[in-house]
């Protein structure tokens, strides 16, 4: 793929600018290979997004890990010993329960991507496993890497092998959805990342990211803070499909808040040789606020631009993933405007005896040189746990009909985790309209409170939560491949 300067393009939006070569068009023509590895790179976050890792023990840190007791914030015990015994499903056995953890780790493009997947996983199961397993049986996890053009592969060697899915993603994941619902493999994600996944039967997902709604909390909350950019806001996202539906549902969220949207752009997905070009342009069409989808470092290099050229922006919103060390550092002072909506509490503020705080005990205790302190570590680390609360719940009786009726159960409308994060609608699938705000400094990161903090520090306004015309409402249904509920038991 190529870039030189931007180009006006057709679409929707008062001005949308391509970087040529980027076009979505010949993405979906071609669908060559590199090319496709290429566009994933950008990997952006659909609502639960990616976070790196933060590097440094930081305020948070511990070393002093609690008893290996099974209990866990407001869940009490999540893993003990028991008397189920009987090998009832696909991956139980008398002493065993076997799962999967997906992830793209071996891509040859990004070699260790989303790795704290499998951190997470390996930590958890330690943990658990030390304090008595799930009723009993010990936990036991396969390590799928999907190296991003896998994924399909990893979910037929699952189907078979495995009783569920828990705490991975791939970037692909619309290559095996599929497969997925016709073997009747549960899962419970960290991220969905195309449309074929989103709302997918038989995924439990502690961070739904639906298609017909957006959390715009954040927005809404810029909106009112900086009165000035509200009718001066620019969009832009990487030139792939997730990351495309992901900018309309912003766009729809920005509008819903007030904004006026003077200029959408898209940006080649593996980064541009220069970023002046796409700053020219934001200072030509007069924003002040820039909605950003994609990876910290294109974006720290994008500030640093503007920055040159002499147009700092009065912020930046940017996704969770974001919330990592390398970025302020790779911005060079540039990235102080930068601003990330949140649903769980910063590492940097965790007090001992908190759900954050006995997490990092946990992961520092069982993958000392995991890479766990990240915004996608915690989301992993609660699918786990409702994962294993309703594993645990179905006993001696445990198969994935259970398994899901029981986590749909559980999980609820309000999950938390046990604390760890804001209340989420896991039975309904509905986007949170909980956030706070973190800022990106110099220094650092640090929490703002949002318009009218409530319980935990966060903003649950249902107003927050904004509709996203012209998009589905859900993924792929269990009877679009001749399947039904009542085909799990």
């Amino acid at each position: 793929m190529t870039s030189g300067a931007v180009a006006p393009a057709r679409g929707w939006g008062p001005e949308r600018t391509v970087v040529p070569g980027g076009a979505l068009g010949r993405f979906v023509r071609t669908r060559r290979v590199h090319g496709a590895l290429v566009l994933l790179l950008a990997l952006v976050a659909l609502g639960c997004t990616r976070a790196a890792q933060i590097t440094g023990p930081g305020p948070g840190s511990t070393t002093t890990p609690r008893r290996a007791d099974g209990e866990f914030g407001s869940l009490g015990r999540v893993c003990g010993p028991g008397r189920a015994r009987a090998s009832t499903a696909v991956g139980v056995g008398p002493s065993e329960i076997r799962v999967g953890t997906i992830a793209d780790v071996g891509f040859v493009g990004r070699p260790g991507l989303h790795r704290e997947f499998f951190d997470v996983a390996d930590a958890f199961a330690a943990w658990c496993n030390a304090a008595g397993g799930i009723d009993g049986r010990r936990l036991r996890v396969d390590r799928l890497d999907a190296k991003v053009v896998e994924y399909r592969p990893r979910i037929l060697e699952a189907c078979g092998r495995d009783l569920a899915l828990v705490g991975g993603g791939g970037a692909f994941d619309d290559q095996g959805v599929r497969d997925r619902l016709s073997c009747l493999l549960p899962d419970f994600p960290v991220f969905v990342a195309s449309e074929a996944a989103r709302g997918s039967d038989l995924s439990i997902e502690v961070g739904p990211t639906p298609l017909d709604s957006y959390p715009a909390g954040d927005l809404r909350w810029l909106a009112a803070r900086y009165p000035r950019a509200r009718s001066h806001v620019g969009a832009i996202t990487a030139a792939y499909p997730a990351g495309i539906v992901n900018q309309t549902q912003a766009v729809a969220g920005a509008r819903r808040a007030g904004m006026t949207l003077v200029w959408e752009g898209q940006y080649n997905a593996i980064g541009e040789p220069t970023w002046v070009p796409i700053a020219q342009a934001l200072k030509s069409r007069g924003v002040r606020g820039l909605i950003w989808t994609g990876e910290p470092q294109n974006l720290a290099r994008l500030e640093r631009a503007l920055h040159d050229i002499g147009h700092d922006l009065d912020w930046v919103r940017a996704d969770p993933n974001h919330y990592e060390r390398d970025f302020i550092t790779a911005g060079g002072g540039a990235t102080g405007a930068t601003v990330m909506r949140s649903d769980i509490v910063a590492f940097e503020e965790a007090r001992r005896g908190t759900p954050t705080h006995r997490y990092l005990e946990i992961v520092d205790r069982y993958a000392p040189r995991g890479r766990t302190r990240t915004y996608l570590g915690v989301q992993a680390f609660s699918a786990w746990l409702l994962f294993a609360r309703a594993a645990a719940e179905c006993g001696d009786g445990l198969t994935r009909g259970c398994l899901v009726r029981e986590a749909q159960r559980i999980g609820g409308t309000a999950w938390t985790g046990g604390g760890l994060h804001a209340p989420v609608d896991v039975a309904g699938g509905r986007a949170s309209p909980c956030y706070r705000i973190i800022e990106a400094t110099p220094r650092g990161f640090r929490s703002l409170a949002p318009l009218d903090p409530g319980p935990g520090g966060f903003d649950c306004d249902p107003a927050n939560v904004a509709a996203v015309p012209g998009l589905g409402s859900r993924g792929l249904t269990l009877a679009a491949v001749g399947r039904s509920p009542a085909d799990l038991g």
